[in-house]
């Protein structure tokens, strides 16, 4: 520490970053998780201390903030008996660093690095800043779409472009993205463009009738906004569902979104996104912002920071034999250890396909001996792979505090959940093992390779007792997961922020039946017909549907008297409120393979129990009158004539 100590006297002028360090007299103090909170700022010197627990997305987020010409010292950790092998990892690494011993060298010897190039390393952000400009003012329904690695100023030139946008004008400029610590660079920069002090909450500027506002992904959807322009940041962790329906709502939209993030990687979204663009509004524009702002092209640190923490994995070309046999295989985490390559390909898949796929989850796969990895192999191509985590197992005394939720033990997601939601120890008792993680490589996706894939896993889990996982839902995940023999049990009771979604969780029994199961399908959808009214009233009729399809229903020992009350109704008798229950005890009872937009008014009205008006403004509707009269002819057409 006298050395560094030492070091600090030169340094005292600039700005320094102290991380889980102590005995320093200069700098700003941090942990990693507060390093984080750095990103988009700058520093000259990062002094990092490795021997507490390591954050890799703090000190990826941090290491980012160095100015071309800045010092990264790293004090590295001892080893300790029991270590996982991200300290292998590691140590390769920092076989790149110039060592430095006490007493013995001085910070002289380390080799000055070149000054921080002088031509204009702001002539790209100008131009996505104009081109923000253009979105405006030039002609509707053409998006733009920002691409940038970290440290480029795309989110600065957000700021800037909507800055000055409302400092010449009196626009409304809309800001959205999966939280709003996502917008903090963009609202500091629309703040200084503009020239105001705003301090509202999630207000970045309004001045003389011009505003920068932030707004949930969820809210801009839920009812439609007025604005003038409206940017989307990080867009990639929003869902693709959502970011469509925002194209097609908003007809001045620009999106930005990172490609090798500290937070996230968002690769994947350029595949999807970008083509169904082409094909709905084909005069959309696209800028890619390549030149760093903070260092020069092709620093070294920045390269240093790809390569360890695969940042930049990439995913290989698809095999062109489409013939060769695919099989499944579990990775060992001492052999991707010891041979990164083997790790990086599988883990660009999941870079791809998950935008929040971290640093840290890397660092996880090493070190956590409940993770499983597999990967799909096609000759030596890696196709397809899943992350699962071993969970379950737990001691009944435990399990009696969980029911009283006294413990939440880590590391249980799933059956401690279900634990609680039944007031049955069953599922926690035995193990079980939850999939995290699945992709497939986006030129060989449909194709059947995911389902394989999972059915494979299955035969391989000899020691649990069944498969789980829990994600954000959507019709097409919820019948994907279906399809492939898992079952709902647990639908979450609050919707994700960014996507809008309700997370459900679902099993599939291996070895032999469970005898809990049968009751939490039971209970998921008699809760679900309960709260389609209120708590789950956001679902999509679509989601909705799928979730009340599974498992069969039959009609009740009166089915001659409902069906005669409904067919009564439907030629004009009887009445709405009078024939409710008995429509949707037809609507359960004929949901299996129906398509959802031919029901999806019927479930809006006796499932959702929404109002008329509601119905009216979902369905185009002019009135009561024509909605009730296309309620009556859904009945008749896909409940009635099926019977």
């Amino acid at each position: 520490m006298e050395l560094l100590e030492a070091f600090g006297a030169t340094v005292e002028h600039h700005r320094a970053l102290i991380i889980d360090t102590d005995g320093l007299s200069y700098g700003e103090s941090l942990t990693f998780k507060q390093a984080r909170q750095k990103l988009g700022q700058e520093s000259d010197l990062i002094v990092a201390d490795l021997s507490s627990p390591f954050d890799a997305n703090g000190f990826t987020a941090v290491s980012g903030t160095l100015k071309g010409g800045g010092m990264l010292i790293v004090l590295p950790s001892s080893k300790h008996e029991g270590d996982g092998y991200s300290t292998l990892w590691l140590e390769r690494a920092f076989e790149a660093f110039h060592r430095i011993r006490q007493n013995e060298d001085t910070f002289s010897d380390i080799k000055e690095v070149e000054p921080l190039s002088t031509f204009n390393r702001y002539e790209q952000q100008q131009q996505a800043i104009q081109a923000i400009s253009r979105v405006l003012s030039g002609h509707r329904k053409r998006p733009l779409v920002i691409t940038a690695d970290r440290g480029r100023g795309k989110s600065a030139a957000l700021g800037i472009a909507a800055g000055q946008i409302i400092h010449d004008s009196t626009k409304k400029i809309l800001v959205t993205a999966p939280n709003t610590q996502a917008v903090k660079t963009l609202f500091e920069h629309a703040k200084s463009a503009s020239g105001c002090s705003n301090q509202r909450p999630n207000v970045a500027c309004s001045i003389e009738g011009g505003s920068v506002e932030f707004i949930a992904p969820d809210e801009l959807l839920r009812e439609q906004q007025v604005c003038d322009l409206l940017l989307v940041d990080e867009a990639a962790a929003i869902p693709l569902p959502i970011l469509k329906s925002i194209v097609e709502r908003y007809h001045r939209v620009c999106f930005a979104t990172t490609v090798h993030g500290y937070e996230g990687c968002g690769r994947g979204f350029g595949i999807k996104f970008e083509a169904w663009l082409s094909k709905h509004r084909p005069g959309w524009n696209s800028i890619k912002l390549t030149q760093p702002i903070r260092w020069n092209p092709d620093d070294p640190m920045e390269a240093w920071l790809f390569d360890t923490f695969l940042l930049d994995a990439e995913i290989e070309s698809a095999p062109l034999d489409a013939d060769l046999t695919i099989h499944l295989q579990k990775i060992e985490a001492d052999s991707y250890a010891r041979s990164p390559e083997i790790l990086r390909k599988g883990f660009g898949l999941l870079v791809n396909a998950h935008y929040q796929t971290t640093p840290n989850d890397l660092f996880q796969l090493l070190d956590d001996p409940n993770i499983v990895f597999y990967q799909a192999l096609q000759g030596e191509h890696v196709v397809g792979v899943i992350v699962g985590y071993l969970e379950g197992g737990l001691d009944e005394s435990t399990l009696a505090d969980v029911q009283l939720g006294r413990r939440r033990p880590a590391g249980h997601m799933v059956p401690v959940s279900l634990v609680s939601q039944l007031a049955d120890n069953a599922p926690a008792l035995v193990k079980s093992l939850r999939i995290m993680r699945i992709a497939v490589h986006p030129d060989l996706q449909g194709q059947g390779i995911g389902g394989w894939m999972l059915s494979q896993l299955s035969k391989k889990q000899t020691d649990v007792e069944y498969l789980s996982t829990s994600f954000g839902v959507t019709a097409e995940l919820a019948s994907f997961w279906a399809s492939n023999h898992f079952q709902s049990v647990r639908l979450g009771s609050k919707q994700d922020q960014a996507s809008g979604c309700f997370s459900v969780t679902m099993v599939k029994p291996l070895n032999r039946s469970l005898s809990w199961l049968d009751g939490a399908r039971h209970q998921l959808r008699e809760g679900l017909l309960d709260t389609a009214s209120d708590i789950h009233r956001n679902l999509s009729s679509d989601v909705l549907i799928e979730l009340l399809s599974e498992g069969s229903v039959s009609l009740s020992h009166q089915k001659d008297f409902h069906l005669r009350v409904v067919e009564n109704y439907v030629q004009g008798g009887a009445s709405f409120e009078g024939t409710r229950a008995k429509v949707t005890e037809l609507l359960l009872a004929n949901l299996h393979g129906v398509e959802v937009e031919r029901v999806s008014l019927i479930s809006d009205l006796v499932i959702k129990k929404l109002s008329w008006s509601e119905v009216c403004q979902n369905h185009g509707f002019t009135g009561r009158k024509q909605a009730e009269a296309n309620y009556r002819q859904a009945i008749q057409e896909h409940l009635l004539s099926t019977l």
